[in-house]
Formats: C-alpha cells, sequence, structure tokens
C-alpha cells in the first residue's frame, strides 16, 4: 500500500512538472502571436489614410492571417493539452478515492481490534497469555506496532483526504481554463474569416492596378539586381585584394573566431529591428493582385513603425556603406566568412571599417510617407552564396 502510494505522488509530481513545461510553451508561443497581430494591427492603422490598397499593405494582412491561423493551432493544442490533463487528474482522483476507501475500511478493522482491547488491563493480560517470555515479548511489540500503524494510517488518510481535494480544486480550475480556450478559439476564428474577407476585397483591388503594379515589380527588381550586383563587386575586390580565388584566406584569427560565433548562433540572432513583421520572405514569390507573376527575393522585407532603428545582428566589421538610387543607404557587415546586408537605411551612424558590436545601431529605416510605413531588406550571404536569413534570426 505504501508503495503504491509512493509512486502514485511521483507519478503525480512528474506529470505535472511535464504538463506545466508544455504549457508554459504554449502561453509563450500564444503570447508571441498576440504581439505580432497587435503589431500588425497597428502598421494596418498606420496605413488607413491611404485609400486605396497596395501590396505592402496586403501582404502585412497575409502576415496577420497566417499569425492567427498559428494561434488558432496553438489554441488548439492548448484545449489538447486541457482534455489530456483533465483525464489524467480523473484518474488520479480515482485512484486516490479507492487507495482513500481502503485505508478508511483497514482503520476501521484497526480501531475494531483497539476496541477488544482497548483497557491495559486487557492489553496485560493478552502479553501475560503467551506461552513463553519470547512469545509475551513479541505480544507486547505487536501492541505496540498496531498502535502506531493505527496512528500512519490516520495521518494517510488526512494526507490523502487533502490531496483528493486539492485535485478536485485542479481539475475545476483545469476545466474552466478549457472553456476560455474554448471561447478564445472562437473569438479567433471569427476574426480570421473577416481578415480572409479583407484580403478578397484588396486582392480585388489590386487587379485593377495591374499597370502600376507591373512598374513597381519593375523597380523593385532593378534595385535587386543593383544591390547584388554591388555586393558581388565588393566582394571581388576583397578577394583581388588578398591575392587569392579564396575570399577570406587573409583573415585574421580573430575575424575567423567571429565567424564561427556567428555559425554557432545560427536561429538565435536578434532581428536587425526591435520590432517588424516579415512582409516578403526569402525566395521566389507570386506579387498579390498580379497572377503568374513572381519575384525573387534574396532576402526578407521587414516592415515597421516610422522611425525604427536598424541594428546589427552580431559584432563584426563594416565592410561597406553604398547607395542605390530608390534603395537608400546599403550596410554590409563582416562576420568572418559571412555578410549581414541592411538595406533601405537612412540616417546612417557608421562607416566602413568601423567595429560594431551586436545590436548596435547602424541607422534608420527609411519611412515611405506615402503608406506611413517604415521598411528594411536584410540578407545574409556567406561568401558568394546567398542563405535565407530567416534560417539565421530568432523565431
Amino acid at each position: 500500500m505504501r508503495k503504491n502510494l509512493a509512486f502514485l505522488f511521483v507519478y503525480i509530481f512528474l506529470t505535472a512538472i511535464v504538463s506545466g513545461q508544455s504549457k508554459e510553451e504554449l502561453q509563450a508561443q500564444k503570447q508571441r502571436a498576440y504581439d505580432d497581430l497587435k503589431l500588425a494591427r497597428e502598421l494596418m492603422e498606420q496605413t488607413s489614410a491611404q485609400r486605396t490598397s497596395s501590396v505592402k499593405q496586403l501582404r502585412i494582412l497575409q502576415n496577420g492571417i497566417n499569425t492567427r491561423a498559428g494561434l488558432i493551432s496553438t489554441l488548439e493544442a492548448e484545449l489538447d493539452l486541457a482534455d489530456q490533463n483533465i483525464r489524467e487528474t480523473e484518474i488520479e482522483i480515482g485512484q486516490l478515492s479507492l487507495d482513500n476507501e481502503k485505508n478508511r475500511q483497514e482503520y476501521a478493522r484497526l480501531i475494531y481490534y483497539a476496541y477488544r482491547n482497548h483497557t491495559e488491563y486487557e492489553k496485560l493480560m493478552y502479553i501475560l497469555a503467551g506461552a513463553s517470555i519470547s512469545q509475551s515479548y513479541q505480544r507486547y511489540k505487536y501492541l505496540k506496532y498496531i498502535s502506531e500503524y493505527r496512528v500512519q494510517k490516520a495521518r494517510e488518510i488526512d494526507s490523502l483526504i487533502v490531496e483528493l481535494d486539492r485535485k478536485k480544486n485542479y481539475l475545476n480550475l483545469l476545466k474552466d481554463e478549457k472553456l476560455m480556450a474554448l471561447d478564445e478559439k472562437e473569438s479567433e476564428q471569427e476574426k480570421l474569416v473577416r481578415q480572409r474577407g479583407q484580403k478578397t476585397a484588396m486582392v480585388n483591388e489590386l487587379e485593377r492596378k495591374e499597370s502600376q503594379l507591373r512598374v513597381e515589380i519593375r523597380e523593385k527588381e532593378r534595385i535587386a539586381k543593383a544591390v547584388e550586383a554591388r555586393i558581388r563587386e565588393i566582394i571581388e575586390e576583397e578577394a583581388r585584394k588578398s591575392n587569392s580565388s579564396d575570399i577570406y584566406a587573409s583573415l585574421t584569427p580573430e575575424q575567423e573566431l567571429v565567424g564561427k560565433d556567428f555559425k554557432k548562433n545560427r536561429g538565435k540572432l536578434p532581428w536587425p529591428v526591435e520590432k517588424g513583421i516579415i512582409t516578403v520572405g526569402y525566395g521566389r514569390h507570386e506579387v498579390p493582385g498580379l497572377r503568374g507573376s513572381s519575384v525573387q527575393n534574396n532576402g526578407v522585407d521587414i516592415s515597421s513603425s516610422p522611425g525604427t532603428e536598424v541594428r546589427a545582428v552580431f559584432e563584426g566589421e563594416v565592410t561597406k556603406v553604398f547607395a542605390i538610387l530608390g534603395a537608400n543607404y546599403t550596410v554590409l557587415i563582416r562576420h568572418g566568412e559571412y555578410l549581414s546586408v541592411y538595406q533601405n537605411l537612412v540616417n546612417v551612424r557608421v562607416k566602413t571599417g568601423d567595429k560594431v558590436l551586436t545590436k548596435e545601431r547602424l541607422g534608420e529605416a527609411f519611412t515611405d510617407e506615402t503608406e506611413s510605413l517604415a521598411s528594411i531588406h536584410f540578407e545574409v550571404w556567406q561568401e558568394r552564396n546567398i542563405l535565407n536569413p530567416e534560417e539565421w534570426i530568432s523565431k
């Protein structure tokens, strides 16, 4: 009995720890989603003065749709966890109730025995009735054990009653949390339906501005090619200076160490802005409102509020600061064999050759006054290869 009870308490304890960790993870995911949704809503409100839809607005809206869909998935996982915890708690309550009933029955037998031998005279006569001194001593020890065991059983019953009450209160709490999660999920699903309707209306409006969109696409492609060509030109200049086809053959030990540390922090680098949302991810993407039309993105486009500061994602050395017509300033930072690229900056605070620290301010993200949105383009390179920045910055 004591072993079973001890095992049950250990099981309850470990289950509570595992469930608690899972619940904390879901709560953290939920909070991140709400933070992203809040920022997306703020950015959409900033563009509300513009009466016509734009591709950037639509992408911010799409980001909100994707985030809300992820939030609903998190809420569903939270509901599944609540159901699992409820089932486990009901099982624990059932087992505790069985153990409590067994303890009560055993305690009743002990009380009955104590009643039959309740006087000191009866106990003494029971001991003296032994066939030998050894047997009388054994009877004395038995009576002492029965007395102590009865006290122990009384304590176990009290402990089980307390634990049962605690578990029943916990079960009621779980059921209340489940109802709240259900209400939350229904509310988010309604918002998602409204957002999707809003997206359809914006796409229809953009389709009526096909010629304007095509001009914007050509301009974006021109800027992307110009930036890529300039970066490759800078890389080749470095290669010629080192008289080697290996671009980073002349790295100092300190620079090599920085590169290794940069690689170790893949997936954990801070964002190049304190708050922002990715409106265009890495790779080839279709243009909203233009069916069959797509553009290649060598990095990620991040939108944020006006006045947003751009910061270095890791320590390194500023390789070059240059300007591209229509894209403001671009800052390149070397981290050993890696390069981080920050495009569309104004009020730049660094120059070529500067050593910068992680999160050090580089400049300000350019704000498009027609949309009241600040935006930057961010890339990560390794030697001559363009990498996916989303795999490097923290989620």
